[in-house]
């Protein structure tokens, strides 16, 4: 199976393209999140779109994301309004569009109607989705999408909501377990790995905050925090954090996956899932600071 060639996610709501880094790592594909669809008072309504103001000196595809609550509904005109809104809110040229959507056995054929209608709607284009591993796994009773490419995410992978987790973003064992032993899929299969850190805040037993990429000197505050183990703190005093007003008694996790990290997951799982046609690991996301320096050569 040929090295894969490397492309980003841009999840951000404001586009921010960082040239030097794109060149860095000979990424030559930007996969841009354009909207959310989510289902609120009745109807899907999409939310975080996209304000482009930066160019874009790759080949840009969009990404529009759905939660599966809204395949649990009467779809009505939700493949009319999404590609009216993605003419609207992506100016760049693109050749394929990317569905984003975690689907189950209940709302598949809900989904796969979606799918089917926006290819009606886009002829020419090439329509491409999210498989999360349970789909990759027991594809006998979720489906093969009926699109032209998928892309497998290796990330979020563990409990978030559980204080019990070891990291959230990344856990070898279960991505193994999904993957091992199955026949090839049946779709030209790209991959999806993450980089980036957080810091997962419990209150009373239950996840109360995600911070992205906080500030992490603070935590050696022993005034203000407690650590329990490694990556693992209590507040001890009250306190801002990231931005958010911390109660003492909360509980914080930092969950890490560093580019060394991603880059064994890719060569280990790249050769057991890619597929004929297979050809990008694409790395969520481009402005984590986990990606501060190059790839070494595949």
């Amino acid at each position: 199976m040929p090295p894969p060639t490397y492309a980003f996610y841009h999840w951000q709501t404001e586009l921010s393209v960082p040239d030097s880094l794109l060149k860095a790592h000979h990424a030559d594909r930007l996969y841009i999140k354009v909207f959310d669809v989510s289902w609120e008072n009745g109807r899907a309504r999409p939310s975080a779109i996209l304000q482009a103001r930066d160019t874009v000196p790759v080949e840009a595809v969009p990404v529009v994301f759905l939660t599966n609550e809204v395949f649990q509904h009467p779809l009505g005109s939700l493949a009319e309004d999404v590609t009216e809104l993605l003419t609207h809110s992506f100016p760049y040229p693109f050749t394929e569009l990317q569905l984003d959507s975690d689907w189950t056995a209940d709302t598949r054929e809900a989904y796969f109607n979606f799918l089917e209608e926006l290819r009606e709607r886009l002829p020419g284009k090439v329509i491409s989705c999210t498989v999360r591993l349970h789909q990759y796994r027991d594809r006998s009773v979720q489906g093969v999408p009926p699109v032209d490419r998928a892309v497998l995410m290796a990330y979020n992978t563990g409990d978030l909501g559980s204080w019990e987790t070891e990291n959230s973003i990344v856990d070898t064992s279960v991505i193994n377990s999904y993957v091992e032993g199955q026949p090839t899929y049946p779709l030209p299969l790209d991959l999806a790995v993450a980089a980036y850190d957080w810091a997962a805040v419990y209150r009373y037993g239950k996840l109360a905050y995600l911070i992205n990429e906080p500030e992490l000197v603070s935590l050696s505050d022993t005034a203000r925090f407690t650590q329990l183990a490694p990556l693992r703190y209590r507040v001890r005093q009250s306190t801002y954090y990231g931005g958010i007003f911390l109660y003492a008694g909360d509980l914080v996790r930092q969950e890490v996956v560093t580019r060394p990290m991603a880059e064994r997951l890719i060569h280990s799982l790249w050769p057991r899932v890619a597929s004929t046609g297979s050809k990008y690991v694409i790395i969520y996301r481009i402005n984590s600071r986990q990606w501060a320096s190059p790839l070494p050569p595949f």
